[in-house]
């Protein structure tokens, strides 16, 4: 039942994002769809590999790819997708943590915390770009699209 409370949650904060991202509302559902399987697909690679950094690298390189997918079949830039999908994984209760200790003068606890947030960030960027990286013929949309103009 956790599971499927956080999936949902997922899938409406990442909505809600959308909605502030000022996003047409025609791809709210999408959007939503995209954020709460890639909070999916972390939870499953957590529980699979019990490393973040991994488990965050998976889940983006996931969300790059069902935005390509999107974006291809909806004929929308991947930006829409992609940054209201990567809501769910950008580290901000770390980043909160990390300027508590920093300001309550816990060094040790502050630079432990930067350096994992740090390393998810970058597991993020890492994902993307391999993801970005695919031409777009790896992808079922751009394929199917071409065999309908030609």
């Amino acid at each position: 039942m956790t599971i499927f409370l956080q999936l949902l949650a997922s899938f409406i904060g990442t909505i809600s994002f959308a909605i502030f991202f000022d996003t047409p509302s025609k791809y709210y559902i999408y959007c939503g769809a995209i954020g709460s399987i890639g909070w999916g697909v972390y939870l499953l690679s957590l529980n699979l590999f019990d490393s973040i950094i991994f488990a965050t690298f998976v889940s983006a390189f996931m969300l790059i790819w069902l935005s390509r997918e999107a974006a291809f079949g909806l004929r929308a830039p991947v930006t829409i997708f992609l940054i209201c999908g990567i809501f769910c994984l950008v580290p901000g209760l770390g980043i909160y943590q990390f300027a508590y200790d920093f300001f309550v003068g816990d060094s040790f606890e502050a630079a432990k915390i930067l350096v994992q947030v740090i390393q998810i960030a970058i597991a993020i960027a890492i994902g993307i770009t391999v993801g970005y990286e695919f031409p777009p013929r790896f992808f079922y949309m751009y394929r199917r699209q071409q065999k309908i103009t030609h």
